[in-house]
């Protein structure tokens, strides 16, 4: 094996691996976000990603193992920017306003993750999106109860009140998405704040 072959247990292989894996992936991102995940085949990927079909086979089983993998790594990284935003010791409506710009942030960097996520829901992957939709209410639903709690709110039911939390986000940035206004993304806390959270909070009972 040359110099450099090997990096902790790394192989030059492993690493033009990953490299290509990146480069479908990235491709992948776009095509579905643009054309749809139907209407993309694989010999569109590989063109997109500028190498032979065997060589996008050799990375990846098939399409629908493409959208999951994506799907699965841009989940796991907003989840892991909502966490990294919030202290346990925030109040639970800074926890809410930190988790949703961090959300924001996100989807700002990726939003053709966003025209995916929103757009296409093939029946195979059903199960992942339906699993993110309830991991965020009850993170939410959580968040509004402890806000209860605490009297900064008023009383509502608090999976109600993060149906439509979440749902009202992601219909905004999907909307304001499609319209090409990314720059709104950023309004989107201060509609939430007046329409949903001022009001709660302005029939709390301390």
């Amino acid at each position: 094996m040359e110099a450099g072959d090997s990096i902790a247990g790394e192989t030059r292989r492993d690493r033009e691996r990953a490299r290509s894996e990146e480069r479908i992936l990235a491709a992948a991102m776009e095509l579905f976000a643009r054309q749809g995940y139907q209407q993309t085949s694989m010999k569109d990927l590989a063109e997109k990603a500028d190498m032979s079909v065997g060589k996008l086979y050799s990375c990846f089983p098939g399409k629908e193992n493409i959208y999951r993998h994506i799907l699965e790594k841009y989940l796991a990284e907003m989840h892991r920017r909502g966490d990294e935003a919030c202290e346990p010791s925030d109040p639970p409506l800074e926890q809410l306003r930190r988790r949703l710009i961090a959300v924001i942030e996100h989807f700002k960097g990726h939003i053709d993750f966003l025209m995916i996520y929103h757009n296409e829901s093939p029946l195979m992957f059903e199960g992942i999106l339906r699993r993110e939709i309830e991991r965020n209410r009850e993170i939410a639903a959580d968040l509004f109860a402890r806000a209860m709690e605490r009297g900064d709110i008023g009383r509502e039911d608090p999976f109600v009140l993060s149906a439509i939390f979440i749902g009202s986000i992601h219909e905004l940035l999907h909307a304001f998405a499609e319209l090409g206004d990314i720059a709104a993304f950023d309004g989107v806390p201060g509609i939430i704040d007046r329409v949903l959270i001022a009001p709660l909070m302005a029939r709390a009972t301390r």
